[in-house]
């Protein structure tokens, strides 16, 4: 069986997300949101000092380094954007999430 079909179902997913988050991430970034949402995030747009932590509605949990999280507060959505284990976004629904920023932590719940 061949990894091709999920591999691209990966990479879909990780674009769809990106461009629904397009506009938040060119506010963070500094850039532009067509460029972001054409061509993507570049290693230079994530810091060796931030990473995200999460606690999902079960319980679970998961820690991401390299990481950034961004907020689409009107649909109650949070976009996680790691460098090196994808993208992710989740519904603002009993989640606690840390931004962690060099010395700083900044937690939010809802």
């Amino acid at each position: 069986m061949s990894d091709v079909p999920a591999r691209q179902l990966g990479q879909k997913h990780m674009i769809e997300i990106r461009r629904a988050f397009a506009p938040l991430l060119a506010a963070r970034l500094g850039r532009d949101a067509v460029e972001i949402h054409d061509e993507g995030l570049g290693a230079l747009d994530f810091k060796i000092d931030e990473s995200v932590e999460l606690t999902l509605p079960d319980g679970s949990s998961m820690s991401l380094r390299y990481a950034f999280a961004v907020f689409d507060e009107p649909q109650r959505l949070v976009g996680i954007f790691s460098e090196h284990c994808g993208y992710f976004c989740f519904s603002m629904i009993d989640l606690t999430l840390t931004e962690l920023k060099g010395d700083r932590a900044i937690r939010h719940t809802w």
